[in-house]
């Protein structure tokens, strides 16, 4: 009975030493720089936490191994083991590094002899004292002539962007690998700096616009730009690092920026459109859709913290969470073409072109499409995304300047409306104060005709009774008070024409000129003519009426009183721009160099015209010729 111990302990040990012989040993004699062979690598994954360190030397290695891509999701979720050995032929030891890949966690290298792994196996101690410039490697010395078998076992990180791809790298070429996966990635990483700029200038302008308009639409969009930006930035600036936040970072919050981010959007759209009045039923659909989004985040985060399963976190990011996104831009493309508005069509166009890439982006990163040789620039889903975010931020500054532009104009039509409504109100109360002067201008004239005109009146008829009852003796005074009197009430009269509203007009003025010639003529040696052509209809006022008819008046008694004549004509007629009146007698005519510089009556006719912005002309042509010329425009 003791044999059957020893013989499965000898049939155990032939199994380990089996495995041993099928793994090809890598030589660190003949080693320069860098082994990825992956055939010299043996893969193996068992579930999570099923297998204790002391029991890896018994699990059953693959003959064939695997390389390359990120790993299956059920891959993620387990624990993956590498088996490899090193022989150092030197005479000197050898020291160097070991990595399974990228964007790794939990890894851990164990070492054992050949020739008795099971009681040999333990871990590899890390150099705590050396400063290690990538954390997702580990040092190995290896002794003169000594032959080391090693198992490396480690976890995926939660996320479809590992790649296993496990290398030796001499100690001393550690730096130099490291800046060749750098410098694999730096175009991208140039790319998206550029892209981090061109955010970075829209965030500024966004906040430039809000501070100014106070416009929330755009304190929102500043936001949504931040969330990309700074997502874009870290994806770039944490590439190729294995720092705890990067690993946190690529895992849980990247996804977390984009939908903040989305959320940002979201006040943005509902904003910019003006949903909650405009469009109702987007406005409910934006709601709804806000809605589950964060009940999707509230459940991604629920399995990212209080479980380790990778599956259902990669269907409700990939599959979920992003194609909400995008069904989320399609209505608003949709809706945006369905109003035909060309502000409306710049915002489509943008998320078009975000859409598009986002879709090739992800397809890029889900089904591990390659267009050109696999580690080229044009194979990185990132790259794709970035183009989409600059051609959506491109077309939305277009939708920006054709709405600031539309702004301008209606700003420039708002202002002359309120300027044109203020000079509606202006002219107005202007109108009303005219109406109101034009009221007490008729009461003054109704009460000096009723009142002053009857007493004038009265006194000059008790004069003449007077003067009638008066036989042989004569009182010179009962003529002044009987002359001044009726003098009076031809004055007063002409006071009550010039104030009467009713007679605002170029016909009365005309009709009344031609009645006072022909009664101050009458009785008179002057035959005098009057010709009225034709006369427009215009208003005049009663300021300008009275200096034209005082001008007239002056005009008629200097040839009664000077010239001499025998014959007057008066010629009156109107066009759109002036009245023309002119008075040509016969008489003796006037000598213009004997006559006193601006004396009084010809000065007082000159001043009443400039007054009315009108022209005094005299000249001499077989008699007098007065011209009186007044602008009607102004009328």
């Amino acid at each position: 009975m003791r044999s059957i111990p020893c013989f499965i302990f000898c049939l155990f040990i032939t199994r380990l030493a089996a495995q041993v012989a099928d793994s090809s040993a890598i030589e660190l004699s003949t080693f320069h720089f860098l082994d990825s062979s992956s055939k010299k690598y043996a893969f193996l994954s068992t579930p999570r936490d099923s297998i204790s360190w002391q029991n890896i030397p018994r699990l059953t290695f693959p003959s064939k191994s695997w390389s390359g891509h990120s790993p299956s999701g059920a891959l993620i979720e387990k624990d993956c083991y590498v088996r490899f050995v090193l022989h150092n032929g030197e005479d000197t030891a050898r020291e160097v590094y070991f990595t399974p890949g990228y964007y790794l966690k939990r890894f851990t290298l164990y070492s054992a002899d050949p020739a008795n792994i099971a009681g040999t196996l333990a871990p590899v101690a890390r150099d705590t004292n050396a400063k290690q410039p990538y954390a997702g490697c580990q040092l190995i010395r290896v002794e003169p002539g000594q032959t080391r078998v090693f198992f490396a076992r480690f976890n995926f990180l939660r996320t479809n962007i590992n790649i296993y791809d496990p290398n030796i790298i001499e100690k001393n070429m550690l730096w130099s690998w490291i800046m060749l996966n750098k410098t694999r990635l730096g175009y991208l990483n140039t790319v998206t700096y550029v892209a981090c700029g061109i955010l970075l200038l829209m965030i500024f302008y966004s906040l430039a616009v809000y501070a100014q308009n106070r416009q929330r639409e755009f304190l929102f969009y500043s936001a949504y730009v931040f969330c990309t930006g700074i997502m874009l930035f870290l994806k770039s600036f944490l590439d190729f690092t294995t720092s705890s936040f990067n690993l946190f970072f690529e895992e849980y919050l990247d996804i977390m920026i984009i939908c903040v981010g989305v959320f940002f959007y979201l006040g943005f759209i509902r904003t910019f459109l003006n949903t909650g009045q405009r469009e109702p039923f987007l406005e409910k659909m934006l709601r709804y859709a806000g809605g589950i989004f964060f009940v999707l985040i509230v459940v991604f985060s629920l399995i990212y913290f209080l479980t380790d399963r990778y599956v259902i976190l990669n269907i409700l990011e990939n599959y979920v969470i992003k194609m909400l996104i995008l069904a989320m831009g399609v209505i608003v493309v949709v809706y945006s073409f369905k109003k035909k508005d060309t502000l409306l069509n710049y915002l489509a166009a943008g998320n078009i072109a975000l859409i598009v890439f986002s879709f090739l982006s992800l397809c890029i990163l889900l089904f591990r499409l390659s267009f050109v040789p696999r580690k080229s620039l044009f194979n990185r889903s990132l790259l794709y995304y970035e183009i989409g975010i600059v051609c959506e931020m491109g077309l939305f500054l277009f939708g920006l300047a054709y709405k600031n532009k539309k702004d301008i104009i209606a700003q420039v039509k708002e202002r002359e409306q309120y300027k044109l409504e203020a000079e509606r109100k202006e002219f107005e109360k202007q109108m009303a104060m005219m109406a109101v002067r034009q009221e007490e201008r008729d009461r003054i004239s109704a009460d000096m005709h009723d009142d002053l005109g009857s007493g004038v009146t009265a006194i000059r008829l008790m004069s003449e009774i007077v003067k009638s009852k008066m036989n042989t003796e004569q009182y010179p005074e009962i003529d002044k008070i009987s002359s001044s009197a009726n003098e009076l009430l031809g004055k007063m009269n002409s006071i009550i024409w010039t104030m009467k509203s009713s007679n605002d007009t170029l016909e009365s003025l005309v009709a009344y000129l031609r009645a006072y010639a022909t009664e101050y003529f009458d009785g008179t040696p002057v035959d005098c003519t009057i010709q009225v052509g034709e006369i427009t209809e215009r208003e005049m006022s009663g300021d300008k009426r009275r200096n034209i008819f005082l001008s007239f008046k002056e005009t008629l008694n200097n040839i009664l009183k000077h010239a001499q004549a025998s014959e007057v004509c008066i010629r009156m007629n109107s066009d759109d721009q002036k009245l023309h009146i002119t008075i040509h007698d016969n008489g003796v005519g006037i000598d213009l160099k004997s006559v006193r510089r601006f004396g009084n009556g010809l000065n007082n006719i000159k001043k009443r015209m400039q007054s009315i912005n009108g022209d005094f002309i005299i000249d001499r042509d077989n008699g007098t010729l007065v011209s009186l010329e007044i602008g009607l425009a102004s009328d």
